[in-house]
C-alpha cells in the first residue's frame, strides 16, 4: 500500500511497519530544529486542524524522555504520548520509543537526508504486530501526520 496524504507518502514496508516520507525546501539542520525544539514542534505537530499542543517536553539525549499532549481548542479530546530517545545523531537521525495509552510501545526512527538544499524526512514506525499497525492506521494517524508535515513545510518557509 502506498498513499499520499497532504503531500506525505505513506507506505507499509512490512506487516509491522508504517513509513512516511516528505521532502522539505530546507536544510537538514533546520528540519532537525523543527523536530527537536519545543517552540517549533508546537507550531506544526498538531494533526488535523483545530488541535493544540499544550504539552511539549523534550530531553534530547540518549536515555532522555519526551512527552507530547494535544487537545482541541476547547480542551476536549485531550490525549498524550511519551517515549525515550534511543539514538540521537544531530541533523541526521533520531530513534525513540513511543507509548500511547495502554498500547505496546512502538519504535520510531526519523531520518533526515539533505540534497541540494532540500531535506527528505522519513519516519518509520515499527509496531509489535500487524494488528497493532492496523489499529494505529485506523486512528487516522496518516491523515494527521500528513497535515502536520504539510504545516511543518509552512513553518520552515518562515524560518
Amino acid at each position: 500500500m502506498t498513499t499520499v496524504k497532504f503531500g506525505t507518502t505513506v507506505t507499509l514496508p512490512s506487516d509491522t511497519e508504517i513509513a512516511m516520507s516528505r521532502t522539505f525546501d530546507a536544510p537538514a539542520s533546520l528540519v532537525w530544529d523543527a523536530f527537536t525544539k519545543p517552540s517549533l514542534i508546537k507550531r506544526w505537530l498538531l494533526g488535523p486542524d483545530g488541535w493544540e499542543m499544550p504539552i511539549c517536553e523534550v530531553d534530547l539525549r540518549v536515555g532522555g524522555k519526551w512527552r507530547y499532549g494535544w487537545a482541541q481548542a476547547d480542551g476536549s479530546g485531550a490525549f498524550e504520548m511519551h517515549g525515550e530517545y534511543q539514538e540521537v545523531s544531530p541533523h541526521s537521525r533520531i530513534v525513540h520509543t513511543e507509548h500511547f495509552e495502554d498500547n505496546p510501545p512502538a519504535v520510531t526512527t526519523v531520518e533526515f537526508v539533505e540534497s541540494g538544499g532540500q531535506t527528505t524526512m522519513t519516519t518509520a514506525m515499527r509496531l509489535v504486530s500487524q494488528e497493532a499497525r492496523d489499529a494505529v492506521l485506523a486512528t487516522g494517524m496518516a491523515d494527521g501526520a500528513g497535515r502536520s508535515y504539510e504545516r511543518l513545510g509552512e513553518v520552515l518557509a518562515t524560518l
